[in-house]
Formats: structure tokens, C-alpha cells, sequence
């Protein structure tokens, strides 16, 4: 279930630290090392929830800035602390669905590193719902590996994205 990110931030927060040293976990931050995740003080800004089991813990977080005058969801982020947790998968989605049907944006944008393991997804996501690949970056970023990673951008527009089975309406 996807609730505001500052009604739990001190779960937030332990959930987030013990990401910090797992390899698999460098392509979250998008640079050399990690930093605690800054919670907004109002949802003009930035949309920022994170995504709770039955047992009201955290699984994971999902935020994305918000652009009013271009009404874009932009650099949209998320990780799950529990891999493979269909739970978060659907609130993932339903935070996409949110953007274009509640907060009715024209548009969407996030980045992900080529060689995430994540980029199978988003590739996935986009061939079944809508939007494309509208860029690629190469060494944009040194990550906790030392090496220098390439970057795809990915973008929807509201008018591409065809959302959850009649509850989202252009």
C-alpha cells in the first residue's frame, strides 16, 4: 500500500541504510557513495511515498519531483527492500497510474544506468504501456564500483500511456 514517505521516515530511513553497502544496490544514488534520502516538507515539489506490507514495514520507496508549469513527473526513482515483492511491483504501478490520473501530469522522465539489471523492466514497462527511450548518456556517472556508467533516459506522456484497466482516463 503506498502512503506518504514522511509518515515513515525513521522506517525509511533504516530500511534505506541498510542498502548502503550492498552491490547490488549502486545504482540507486547515481554517484560514489550514499546519503540519506531528503524527505520534502510539502508535496509541491516532489511526490515522495513508500510502499508498506500487510504489517505496515516499509518494502519500498517511490518519488519523482514535480514540475507544475510543464506539469512533468520529473526524475521519478524507486527502489524496493524487498526484491521480487509482487506487493511493491503493484504499487509501483500504481504510482505511475497516480502521475497521469490523480495528479493528472502530461508527462514523465527517469534515467536508469545501461547496465542496471532494473533496465530489463523499464524496457518492459514502456513496450506495454507506453512512452520510449528518448536518450543515452555515456560515463555520466562513477559509481561505488569505480567504474563510469552510461545513462538511458526514458519518458511517457499522457497521451502514450495506455494505464491500469479503466481506472485512468486521459
Amino acid at each position: 500500500m503506498l502512503k506518504p514517505a514522511q509518515l515513515y521516515a525513521d522506517k525509511l530511513r533504516k530500511a534505506e541504510l541498510e542498502t548502503w553497502y550492498k552491490p547490488e544496490n549502486i545504482y540507486w544514488n547515481g554517484c560514489y557513495g550514499d546519503c540519506y534520502i531528503n524527505l520534502p516538507k510539502n508535496n509541491y515539489d516532489a511526490h515522495c511515498f513508500v510502499s508498506v506490507d500487510k504489517n505496515d514495514e516499509v518494502i519500498g520507496y517511490i518519488s519523482y519531483a514535480v514540475n507544475w508549469a510543464a506539469m512533468s513527473a520529473d526524475r521519478f526513482g524507486a527502489i524496493s527492500f524487498r526484491k521480487g515483492s509482487v506487493e511493491y511491483a503493484r504499487d509501483l504501478f500504481q504510482a505511475v497510474c497516480d502521475i497521469f490520473g490523480k495528479y493528472h501530469m502530461n508527462r514523465m522522465q527517469w534515467c536508469c544506468f545501461a547496465n542496471n539489471p532494473a533496465i530489463r523492466g523499464y524496457r518492459n514497462f514502456i513496450k506495454k504501456y507506453g512512452g520510449r527511450e528518448c536518450g543515452y548518456y555515456r560515463q555520466v556517472a562513477k559509481l561505488q564500483d569505480g567504474k563510469l556508467h552510461d545513462s538511458v533516459q526514458f519518458e511517457i506522456l499522457a497521451s502514450e500511456f495506455k494505464g491500469g484497466g479503466g481506472e485512468y482516463e486521459h
